[in-house]
């Protein structure tokens, strides 16, 4: 196990992802900023998705999108994260059941000096 993983399983980590009301999904970084991997999502995460940890942990959050994700928001999303900037933008992803939701999400890069790491992302569905 990394230090990342050691920092998911610590109890202030756990905590505060535990009692946030919103979805909280941790993905590793790969050297081309796509296909990151998921290694950590809360209680929120399938409370809104109906996916549990168990059924996306080493998975892409691209399980989540479908027909109606908007490719725009998509490519947003790839640019700002290859210039490891914060990413926040809303379109429709789908649960594990089909249904479809818009949500708004935040996507910030966790940098360990000059080096993204890790991808933190918030997210809730909205309208």
């Amino acid at each position: 196990m990394d230090n990342s993983e050691d920092i998911l399983q610590s109890p202030l980590f756990q905590t505060v992802a535990d009692l946030a009301f919103e979805s909280i999904m941790v993905t590793k970084a790969t050297s081309d900023h796509t296909n990151s991997v998921i290694i950590y999502v809360n209680q929120a995460f399938s409370n809104l998705t109906g996916y549990s940890a168990d059924e996306v942990i080493g998975k892409t959050p691209g399980l989540l999108q479908g027909p109606r994700t908007e490719r725009g928001v998509k490519e947003r999303l790839a640019e700002d994260l290859r210039n490891n900037r914060t990413f926040h933008g809303d379109t429709i992803n789908y649960r594990k059941d089909g249904s479809s939701f818009v949500i708004e999400w935040k996507i910030a890069p966790v940098m360990d000096g000059d080096e993204v790491t890790h991808y933190v992302a918030v997210q809730r569905a909205i309208g």
